[in-house]
């Protein structure tokens, strides 16, 4: 009885704050090591030697040949970058003898800024003005925004270029929330946003197409939101919808969070990369608040999908998405536990964490074997860990597909797991340590001396947090950096040149972290 009391006093304290924090002025904040960049221009010598050979440009595979075209890396939503160095690469010092520090430059005038991209190595996409209310704002401004907009940023400078909004959510009440932005193997950049989906020219930010996606029957347009995007293989994009409930006026995350309509099924929507149009769509059975993965198996592209209780299998070939009726679906989910942030392919297995919202069950980790979804291992890493009741965790787990490692962490519980896998003996803790965080993950360097990079949220509410470099075979922690901007579910995005980009949607603020040897500091980064 008192854990579920607890758990509703925690609900509302976090529905609250989680109000609080999308309403307050920006300029009430403070990032304890804000530096504002002053336009001078860095990395222009790329000391990582992976991205220093890494040739930018376009593929005829899914996405840019870039380190991040996207937040994930790739569509199987690993959050492995391989175009990455760890720090003794990075550096240029022998392992134990790490003398390092982290230097800060921000940059605002990103009001909701949500996620990056990188393409060419002076590039960088942002994608903003999509997680904060905007009631209150009455035109763009560097303060405000109002809905959707796109920047170029000069990765060199750190300075913007260009900021055009896409679409005015305040005009209809539409439900305001992302979506995400990457970088086609074309060469285009591509933007999801409410119930719409954006081609844009990188060079002009011109909008060169556009399109209205499927959207819930009997209520408005503006109730449906498409939270991501995928690209498959042949190119086309896939995504799904999610809608809020009919009449409500919750916005942003708190309406992806209490005011989803949960009798409402998401549709999967493929995408031609043109002209934008609707090549095939299906409805999932439930509805689907993470994003999607997709992956080929056994010569047979697959998406996977984690609905609301269960994860799902749909083949998409020749234009064309079905469901998959010989291969689950598989519950993932018991008893008090909530849905996925979304599942992650490690090689021959596909990976899914519930509780994406609060929940007074421990969460669970579950592999199931794309080959056959009978098979499959469990584990609950967290269970009576913490000191607060409950369990949340917005983001996916970062999975290490060379190492059979998945990293997984509750914001709740104050700790991160690295979790060994063994197809036939299932999921064991390689190492424990406290560390508290709501976002992304980042797995960075060569398969045998991996790095692992996440925040360290000084709150359970995430404003300001460290970020830690950790050895990825022990979990010792290598780095910290000094307090810096942060907000709930955002990405880790590596850059060229070992560097790190953080974004603050609270703020309007992103942050690039730049790892230097001690005597340098920024003189190392100009030449």
């Amino acid at each position: 009885m008192f854990k579920k009391i607890s758990i509703v006093i925690l609900l509302v304290v976090i529905y609250k704050a989680g109000s609080i924090y999308y309403e307050v002025n920006r300029s009430e904040m403070t990032d304890t090591t804000a530096t504002a960049s002053d336009g001078s221009s860095w990395h222009t010598k790329d000391r990582c030697f992976r991205s220093a050979e890494l040739i930018p440009g376009t593929t005829k595979g899914a996405w840019y040949n870039t380190v991040s075209p996207n937040e994930a890396f790739a569509s199987e939503r690993t959050h492995t970058f391989p175009h990455t160095c760890n720090l003794r690469e990075l550096l240029n010092q022998p392992d134990g003898k790490l003398e390092a520090q982290v230097v800060h430059r921000t940059l605002n005038a990103l009001p909701a800024i949500y996620n990056i991209a990188t393409r060419n190595r002076d590039e960088i996409f942002v994608l903003g003005g999509v997680t904060g209310k905007t009631e209150w704002c009455e035109e763009n401004s560097e303060a405000c925004a109002t809905g959707a907009y796109i920047a170029k940023v000069n990765a060199h400078t750190l300075q913007i270029e260009w900021r055009k909004p896409l679409y005015n959510a305040k005009v209809n009440g539409d439900w305001d929330y992302p979506g995400a932005i990457g970088v086609h193997g074309n060469g285009n950049v591509y933007v999801v946003n409410g119930y719409r989906i954006y081609k844009i020219d990188p060079e002009s930010g011109e909008v060169l197409s556009s399109n209205d996606l499927p959207t819930a029957p009997n209520q408005k347009q503006g109730d449906t939101a498409y939270n991501g995007f995928n690209i498959l293989s042949d190119g086309n994009l896939v995504m799904k919808s999610l809608t809020r409930i009919k009449g409500s006026q919750a916005d942003s995350i708190v309406a992806l969070l209490f005011r989803y309509a949960d009798d409402v099924p998401s549709t999967i929507a493929v995408i031609e990369p043109d002209n934008l149009e609707l090549v095939s769509s299906i409805k999932v059975q439930e509805p689907v608040l993470g994003r999607i993965s997709n992956t080929q198996f056994e010569g047979v592209e697959y998406v996977y999908v984690g609905g609301f209780d269960n994860l799902f299998r749909f083949k998409y070939a020749n234009n064309k998405i079905e469901m998959d009726n010989n291969w689950g679906p598989v519950r993932y989910r018991f008893d008090d536990q909530k849905p996925a942030p979304a599942p992650g392919i490690m090689n021959d297995w596909v990976v899914i964490q519930n509780n994406f919202q609060i929940s007074k069950d421990a969460l669970s980790v579950t592999v199931i074997s794309q080959k056959d979804s009978s098979v499959m291992h469990r584990i609950t890493p967290f269970e009576e860990s913490g000191l607060l009741p409950g369990s949340l965790q917005f983001s996916l787990p970062t999975i290490d597909e060379e190492n059979n490692r998945i990293y997984s962490y509750d914001v709740l519980e104050n700790e991160l797991v690295a979790l060994d896998f063994d197809p036939i003996k299932g999921l064991s803790v390689a190492w424990r340590v406290e560390q508290r965080s709501l976002s992304f993950g980042a797995v960075l360097g060569p398969k045998e001396n991996r790095v692992f990079v996440l925040e360290d949220s000084a709150s359970v509410v995430p404003v300001n947090a460290h970020l830690v470099w950790r050895d990825a075979n022990t979990g010792k922690e290598l780095l910290r950096s000094g307090l810096v901007s942060t907000a709930p579910g955002m990405p880790i995005t590596p850059g060229f040149d070992g560097t790190f980009y953080y974004v603050s949607s609270l703020q309007g603020r992103l942050t690039e972290l730049n790892v230097v040897a001690n005597a340098s500091k920024s003189m190392a980064l100009s030449k």
